[in-house]
């Protein structure tokens, strides 16, 4: 989060009388000290925050991240009188790669958001085992999410998993009703007669994977990858444009070009929230992914157990959700889900009938290396 802003927000709660003069001046403290500046004027007060340690965080950036800031970090941060050295990344791929050149040891926690990241670390010895016996509130989650992950670690648990993201096919309501895009379903994105007014993620995972729904292929189980490479061929000629970030897609789609595009559900809530004429299809989304808290090797891991148990609240999950339009994991037999969490893309009522697509992260990370690379040979000809 940028500590202007943060300094800001202090400042105001501050002068409303929410934050005493020392709780300010400790929280400035702690800001300071986790860019490296330490006033003495305020070594006296962060002193309870050094002595209880700092942890790293690094997540997706931009509102996402300042909304984990807002409900997770800073009252972690405030119970625990911890430092909370913030970092984002803007691809699991990039933030692979700075943990390979910085090495593992820079990092600590980081906030991934599909079951792939995580699978690519454990394979490379870069993340922590967690002892579940120190999350207790793993109890209030959904039992389905929990064995995938441990399916994901050969029985144990890779990561602390807390919400379901994913994405749909976005379309703007005033170019498409709703009645074409249950007609021309997947195959929408490769629509001649859109041409131009098309766009995607620019990934080699994502076109893969609509490819082979185009194709009526399994996506965990592709056969005929000859005619993935065809669709995928298809698909870029079709397209205007491929986004590689969520304020860009947001542009393409708002911008009155776009008819149809895979978004996620993040940016599809939020643009529905602020009233644009944003519809997605489907409504259990194209696939989904679970979100989780990864602690890397060295990470301290006391500190880990305390921010996994605020995070894992049910009056932390809740506005999480709203406020970032991915859905908790919670399991709702427990923790009835709230109206304005069940307006969320991806959210199936229980009982639901409708499965949900997923990706097996194992069978995705066995092929990530040869398809990626010739997603971008085929992206290179078309």
């Amino acid at each position: 989060m940028d500590i202007s802003r943060r300094f800001d927000e202090l400042h105001d709660r501050f002068s409303e009388g929410d934050l005493s003069r020392r709780g300010f001046l400790k929280s400035v403290g702690v800001m300071a000290a986790s860019c490296g500046i330490v006033a003495s004027g305020l070594s006296a007060m962060i002193s309870p925050a050094r002595a209880a340690g700092a942890i790293r965080f690094d997540g997706f950036g931009g509102f996402s991240q300042a909304a984990f800031d807002k409900y997770v970090l800073q009252p972690f941060a405030k119970d625990y009188g911890a430092v909370v050295n913030q970092g984002s990344y803007s691809h699991p791929d990039q933030f692979l790669a700075q943990i390979q050149a910085d090495g593992v040891s820079k990092y600590n926690v980081f906030w991934a958001a599909q079951e792939l990241s995580p699978i690519k670390l454990v394979r490379r010895g870069w993340v922590e085992q967690l002892d579940e016996t120190k999350i207790p509130r793993l109890g209030d989650l959904q039992k389905s999410a929990l064995e995938a992950n441990r399916k994901q670690g050969g029985g144990k648990l890779v990561s602390v998993p807390y919400s379901l993201g994913g994405g749909a096919i976005a379309y703007n309501t005033k170019l498409v009703t709703a009645q074409e895009m249950e007609e021309k379903g997947f195959k929408s994105l490769i629509d001649p007669g859109r041409k131009g007014m098309i766009s995607g993620f620019d990934n080699w995972q994502y076109r893969i994977w609509y490819a082979a729904l185009q194709d009526g292929q399994d996506p965990n189980n592709i056969q005929d990858l000859d005619a993935i490479w065809a669709k995928i061929g298809e698909s870029k000629k079709s397209a205007l444009k491929y986004y590689t970030s969520s304020a860009e897609q947001v542009a393409l789609i708002t911008s009155g070009e776009i008819a149809v595009a895979d978004g996620w559900f993040v940016p599809i809530h939020n643009l529905r929230k602020r009233g644009e004429s944003i519809g997605y299809w489907p409504l259990k989304g194209s696939y989904v992914q679970s979100g989780s808290l990864v602690a890397l090797k060295g990470t301290p891991m006391d500190l880990f157990y305390e921010m996994a148990d605020v995070l894992l609240r049910p009056e932390v999950m809740f506005p999480l959700s709203v406020e970032t339009g991915n859905l908790p994991l919670l399991d709702p037999a427990k923790h009835p889900f709230p109206a304005d969490v069940a307006s969320i893309p991806g959210y199936l009522p229980p009982g639901s009938d409708k499965p949900y697509y997923r990706f097996d992260p194992v069978y995705w990370d066995e092929k990530s290396d040869a398809w990626s690379k010739q997603y971008q040979r085929v992206l290179s000809r078309s």
